[in-house]
């Protein structure tokens, strides 16, 4: 196998023995692109048994019968390798997140299910810092850039005018039609998926800032860490090089925990509400509920919840309440940003400007329930949701003039939720 270091804790080690039987899953498609990715940029990094492993359970996923398991002595027999080189190059496969491994001890024999993933793509390789430096080091700098280079960027259209027609210039859905309001099986179809998506924080820049501006061992920033910085940075809405700061004054130098994580919320819902950093990118749009609907969900794609709620607010930090509202939906129900963002932008519609926690948990569940993953999907999703309440709601109003009568029974559309819930 390549000489490459993996740190993994003991309870998660745990070696493949012949009599054990496995099953395979998908969790994402896997293209032909992406076996090219593996064989030149991941095959260094898990050896020929890690490639020759992911790529003959890739072929086996189809020949399954059923739940019926697959034999280990028969996958032995089939590669040609022994126990111990397929519990290794499993080992490098969970490593570099192409695989996720579940087990279960049976009588007499453990069964194990294999969880496939995509590779990252080459940008997302060679933007990670971790898995493009190691990827020089075991094949020499030379060489990796040459493999850089061979996924680069097409033709250059400098002086060219795209005009690519749009969406909206050929297609006229009318979204007010049943066909749209749909909400499909509760079968989840496949979709690219890779164990960590990268986004718009430049992982290079934050390890460089580091570097620069600490003695921190930039080797303590495993793929797993930068996870979570990353997710914190991205909810929070703060750049890498100012969450480079934060992290330099949240280490601790322990090894099992070398950031305190809870220090570093309080510290990112300070610098989100009064920013210190003169590298914070923040956005100055402004936005109301007569905003062009394809702007807005422009916004809510390219902004972080923080900022969108800044900005709906009218450019207002939002209340130290309303941003731990923010990150406990965010980690409990694991929605995309841009439908917390549809989310941010329904409640204070809603709600007039207030941001009760009853109901925004409610709103998250019934989005996380439906699987909603964009913001046009969660925008159609509550407008479809709320259209019939809301006209019941209007049927009770006064015919006096007071402001109440302009106003959505919030707690009526919590019992909607509640109805809605129940009949799933």
């Amino acid at each position: 196998m390549a000489a490459v270091v993996i740190y993994m804790k003991e309870r998660t080690m745990r070696y493949i023995a012949k009599q054990d039987f496995f099953s395979i899953r998908r969790a994402s498609i896997i293209t032909d692109n992406d076996r090219i990715v593996l064989t030149k940029l991941y095959q260094p990094l898990i050896a020929h048994q890690g490639l020759a492993f992911f790529l003959t359970l890739e072929a086996l996923h189809d020949q399954q019968f059923g739940d019926t398991p697959l034999s280990h002595e028969d996958l032995m027999r089939h590669t040609q390798m022994t126990i111990n080189d397929l519990s290794l190059a499993k080992a490098h496969l969970e490593a570099v997140g192409l695989i996720k491994s579940y087990y279960k001890q049976r009588t007499g024999y453990g069964e194990w299910v294999y969880e496939l993933y995509a590779p990252k793509t080459p940008a997302e390789f060679f933007a990670d810092v971790v898995f493009s430096g190691m990827l020089a080091e075991l094949i020499g700098t030379e060489d990796a850039q040459k493999w850089r280079l061979s996924f680069a960027k097409p033709q250059n259209l400098e002086g060219f005018e795209e005009i690519s027609a749009t969406f909206g210039e050929v297609f006229h859905p009318d979204f007010t039609k049943p066909a749209f309001g749909m909400s499909g099986s509760d079968a989840k179809l496949f979709s690219r998926q890779t164990l960590s998506a990268q986004g718009s924080f430049d992982r290079g820049a934050f390890i460089a800032e580091i570097a620069k501006k600490s003695q921190i061992n930039t080797a303590t920033f495993k793929p797993d860490l930068l996870d979570d910085i990353e997710k914190k940075a991205a909810l929070y809405g703060i750049d890498e090089l100012a969450m480079a700061e934060l992290i330099i004054a949240t280490y601790t130098g322990d090894v099992s925990e070398p950031i305190d994580f809870r220090k570093l919320t309080q510290l990112v819902s300070m610098e989100s509400k009064f920013p210190f950093s003169k590298t914070r990118r923040q956005a100055k749009t402004k936005i109301s509920s007569d905003t062009n609907k394809a702007m807005k969900i422009k916004l809510m794609e390219e902004t972080s919840p923080l900022d969108y709620f800044r900005i709906r607010n009218f450019n207002n930090p939002p209340a130290s309440a309303d941003i731990r509202i923010l990150g406990d939906i965010q980690k409990s129900y694991d929605l995309p940003l841009a439908v917390i963002n549809a989310l941010v932008d329904y409640v204070l519609e809603i709600a007039e400007m207030t941001f009760p926690r009853a109901l925004v948990e409610k709103v998250a569940a019934a989005l996380a329930r439906s699987r909603v993953g964009s913001a046009l999907e969660a925008m159609e999703y509550l407008k479809k949701t709320t259209h019939k309440k809301k006209k019941a709601v209007e049927t009770e109003k006064t015919a006096s003039n007071e402001k109440a009568s302009d106003q959505v029974d919030i707690d009526a559309l919590l019992e909607s939720f509640e109805r809605e819930k129940g009949s799933k």
